[in-house]
């Protein structure tokens, strides 16, 4: 086994073991997030501080820029009892 073929680039499907920060508040776009997915990596988005309606829009950017696996990381401190079912049933 390479450096590049993991355990973890196959449970991800990703060609190499590298997974971009999300980088909330601003630096984290869809098109960095996406040109790390195209790329071979993991990129991801911060989804932490988006109001709901710009964080599907910024996941149905991504998915125009790429057909490769992405991450959406989400701040669940603090969350109230039921949104964690709709965070769920948002995926």
């Amino acid at each position: 086994m390479n450096w590049s073929h993991t355990a973890l680039t196959e449970r991800l499907d990703i060609r190499y073991p590298i997974i971009q920060a999300p980088l909330a508040g601003g630096p984290g776009t869809p098109q960095l997030a996406a040109a790390i997915s195209n790329a071979g990596g993991l990129g991801s988005l911060a989804g932490g501080y988006p109001q709901p309606e710009a964080l599907r829009q910024a996941i149905a950017e991504m998915r125009a820029l790429t057909d490769r696996p992405f991450a959406v990381n989400l701040a669940l401190g603090g969350a109230a009892p039921g949104d964690l079912a709709r965070l769920a049933r948002a995926r």
